[in-house]
């Protein structure tokens, strides 16, 4: 799940504001239960001492009754005498529930009588329940004033940000279009951002003409000497009489040959992809391009004993050129072709996927990390043509929005899927 910053702005508001509700409710509940408190005690020992000033009698014992409390004045040896609530209360101030009544109790000790003095502070009591509701009630207010508040904020702030993430999505698979983020004209971090942005664009565009045309050149330039090479081959080959090391030998040179004439054109198909801005004129069947790449692989099998199974559930076409094609069929095929000794490799066309799978070799753990970096250093002889092949394979995926994906076990084999999941041209017909 993507993390948003808009969900992050707004979890930061929520929290914020729970934290400074607990915090300040928290603060009036101890600062009224404090005030209720001190309140209190000091009504208690102000009636006992005015009682104990103004009744003479006070020692005549008994049950004395003011506006408020209610004193006690009993000898120490009568206590229990004393109401159940009062009489084994220690000296001091406590609060004791009765017959679901409050009462707030002080008891001293003078000369041996225990003075007692009541006090039901029951209305306030609840008068301190309903302010801590009321408490709670501001504080779910506060929390859903804060979470609008953190939403609206963060819709703000990320606006913005969206825009120019849709900009940079919008432009990933058609870098041949100019990248235009002239509304980003702020004076704001996001427009700098964006700033710098076009501006590196603009000098990926240029390099990637550069290296188009590099390669456009290049591979022109090969074709020459290699279509000399080919044809000394050929002459070489027709010549009477060679010895069967020397055939051996030509034909090695062949298979070079040949193999150097693909690499070129799927240089030239690469270097033309991003001048393919409209795809939707080209629609080729999978089917017969993955038989005919099989045939033209087959000379990598020379005498394995491998058995070669197309299985085909569902005929499928796919918009784009049938050379691009080719290219990522063959790509998948040879490697299977090479790196499996016995067993079987199976080519399986689905709706909408292609899946090569062998009982190769495989491929060990540590480099199945780098299968698709081109630039990893190997010292292997033949996997550096492997993953240039796998490089080719998700550098034309990535052109096209598919995905390529595979599994592996050294010694297994390998298994290579490629998802055609972007097939908004290509029409499943069955």
């Amino acid at each position: 799940m993507v993390n948003r910053i808009a969900q992050r702005i707004t979890h930061a508001f929520l929290v914020f504001g729970a934290a400074l509700t607990l915090m300040l409710g928290l603060s009036f509940v101890a600062a009224l239960k404090s005030t209720e408190t001190n309140m209190l005690d000091d009504i208690l020992h102000a009636e006992l001492d005015q009682f104990r000033l103004q009744v003479e009698t006070a020692r005549s014992l008994g049950l004395f009754h003011s506006r408020t409390t209610i004193i006690y004045v009993t000898p120490l040896d009568k206590i229990s005498d004393m109401p159940v609530l009062l009489r084994d209360l220690p000296e001091g101030i406590h609060d004791v529930m009765y017959e679901d009544r409050n009462y707030r109790v002080l008891v001293k000790h003078y000369d041996g009588i225990r003075y007692t003095v009541q006090f039901d502070d029951t209305n306030i009591h609840k008068r301190k329940q309903d302010f801590i509701h009321l408490v709670w009630l501001c504080s779910i207010l506060m929390l859903i004033i804060a979470y609008v508040i953190g939403w609206w904020e963060a819709r703000k702030v990320t606006q913005p940000i969206t825009q120019l993430a849709n900009h940079i999505t919008a432009s990933r698979n058609k870098p041949e279009i100019p990248l235009n983020l002239s509304e980003f004209n702020n004076d704001d971090e996001i427009s700098l951002l964006a700033h710098e942005i076009q501006s590196t664009h603009e000098k990926l565009q240029k390099l990637l003409i550069r290296e188009k045309e590099f390669a456009g050149n290049v591979s022109h330039e090969l074709r020459t000497p290699v279509t000399i090479i080919s044809l000394t081959a050929e002459v070489l080959a027709a010549k009477p009489n060679l010895s069967t090391i020397e055939q051996e030998r030509i034909q090695r040179i062949q298979r070079a040959v040949g193999e150097i004439s693909e690499l070129i054109e799927t240089f030239l198909i690469l270097a033309q992809i991003y001048n393919e801005s409209d795809t939707a004129h080209y629609s080729y069947e999978m089917g017969p391009i993955v038989y005919k790449v099989i045939e033209q692989q087959r000379v990598w099998l020379g005498d394995k004993p491998i058995e070669v199974r197309v299985v085909e559930t569902a005929h499928f076409k796919v918009s784009a050129p049938a050379g691009i094609l080719s290219v990522l069929v063959a790509n998948l095929v040879r490697n299977a072709f090479r790196y499996t000794e016995q067993g079987m490799i199976t080519v399986s066309l689905t709706s909408n996927q292609l899946t090569v799978a062998d009982t190769g070799v495989g491929i060990d753990a540590c480099m199945q990390e780098k299968i698709f970096n081109r630039n990893v250093n190997d010292k292997s002889d033949d996997s550096n043509r492997v993953k240039l092949g796998m490089a080719i394979v998700q550098r034309i995926c990535e052109c096209y929005g598919w995905s390529v994906s595979f599994e592996s076990e050294k010694g297994k084999g390998s298994q290579f899927t490629v998802l055609f999941a972007s097939l908004k041209h290509a029409q499943a017909t069955r």
